[in-house]
């Protein structure tokens, strides 16, 4: 299960509707927060008191947010960040925390020649290694918040990626494809994408899960102990001539599941490797009466959103991060629907709403409501 909590949908800065980037991601091995814009922490308590209210919801724990993951340096994806670290802190928490994300190339070099310290004279000012060196010197530290905090900073360009640890020291290169301790299931990818800084998407992927076995169908085998144990190590055992196969004796399993979120990034310009994701969470900053706009800024309108849907044959469409021109969404639906097949849903976000992908890969859109959810069905099951 993937559970998708939107908890912002305006760009660059907050309307009286509208609050900037953050998400809460629910998985069946712990959250992950996307892209904690201003206010995040706020937004993050309103929504837990939300679903505290509602029967029968699963509850967001804050302790139980194993990684943070930034699509890009901007403030408002990543300016709720700090104080949210800083409340944890005050809240008691001790699990370790892995934060990811992009940094220019020019910057990684530096950071290998010279570590989490150096020097960044001209580089971006929202570079997010600068940031790190920033919220470091203000007490994202384990000794200032009582839990370890990892920085895993990449060079999407090199396809290269280096951990920070706790202390400061800089850990050897590792690989773009991820997990937080401890976490089996569930994988994290940087998605490559096209900003004006450094950027990418995260792409989250939930393992396939084997159907159990009905040990009432084995029983005819007249297994021993010895063999039934061979078998349920090695998956076959060899009978009499013949091959035995554990999956046989399966129950239904549950299919992998995907889902895609944007970051800022123009259109096109996600580049979405892999299987193809269930749901693409994509930014659609602009109409098209202002496409020329959404190109110089190199921001995304909701038909680029629909082509790059198309382009990752994504079996469901997000739109979010609207500009404030945009009073009606109606209009971004109308844009990305008349690009995208007839048989690919599309819904524009409103703060509050989730995005559920159940475990046999069923897609749901919860619009909040007083006293629960309005649940919208928007892809059957992938059994």
């Amino acid at each position: 299960m993937l559970d998708l909590h939107v908890l912002g949908t305006s760009s660059a800065r907050p309307t009286t509707e509208r609050a900037v980037s953050g998400s809460v991601l629910s998985t069946t091995e712990g959250l992950v927060v996307m892209d904690p814009g201003e206010g995040f922490q706020e937004r993050f308590a309103a929504a837990r008191r939300h679903l505290r209210s509602v029967g029968g919801e699963p509850r967001l724990r804050p302790r139980r947010v194993g990684a943070v993951l930034l699509s890009h340096g901007h403030l408002d994806h990543t300016w709720g960040l700090l104080p949210w670290l800083q409340t944890s802190g005050l809240d008691g928490r001790t699990e370790p925390l892995e934060v990811a994300g992009p940094v220019a190339a020019s910057t990684f070099d530096r950071l290998l020649a010279d570590g989490c310290d150096a020097a960044l004279d001209g580089e971006e000012p929202s570079d997010l290694l600068r940031q790190v060196q920033q919220w470091r010197a203000l007490g994202a530290t384990s000794e200032r918040l009582g839990f370890p905090v990892r920085w895993r900073l990449g060079d999407m360009d090199g396809g290269r990626w280096a951990v920070i640890e706790d202390d400061g020291r800089l850990v050897d290169v590792v690989g773009a494809e991820w997990s937080p301790a401890g976490w089996a299931k569930v994988r994290f990818t940087p998605v490559a994408s096209s900003h004006s800084v450094a950027s990418c998407g995260w792409r989250v992927d939930h393992a396939a899960r084997q159907g159990k076995v009905d040990a009432t169908r084995l029983e005819p085998l007249r297994l021993t102990e010895d063999e039934r144990l061979l078998l349920f190590r090695q998956g076959h055992l060899e009978q009499g001539g013949e091959r035995i196969e554990l999956d046989r004796y399966r129950g239904p399993g549950t299919p992998s599941l995907s889902l895609v979120v944007s970051g800022d990034t123009a259109a096109p310009g996600l580049v979405v490797d892999g299987p193809a994701p269930d749901l693409l969470v994509h930014e659609a900053t602009f109409l098209d009466n202002e496409h020329e706009k959404a190109v110089a800024h190199l921001h995304s309108t909701s038909s680029g959103a629909a082509r790059t849907a198309v382009q990752s044959d994504a079996r469901v469409l997000a739109l979010t991060h609207f500009s404030a021109r945009v009073t009606d969404l109606s209009e971004v639906l109308q844009e990305a629907q008349a690009v995208l097949p007839e048989d690919v849903p599309c819904v524009a976000l409103v703060d509050g709403d989730r995005l559920r992908i159940d475990a046999h890969g069923a897609v749901e859109h919860h619009r909040r409501r007083d006293g629960g959810w309005t649940v919208t069905r928007l892809a059957e099951s992938r059994r």
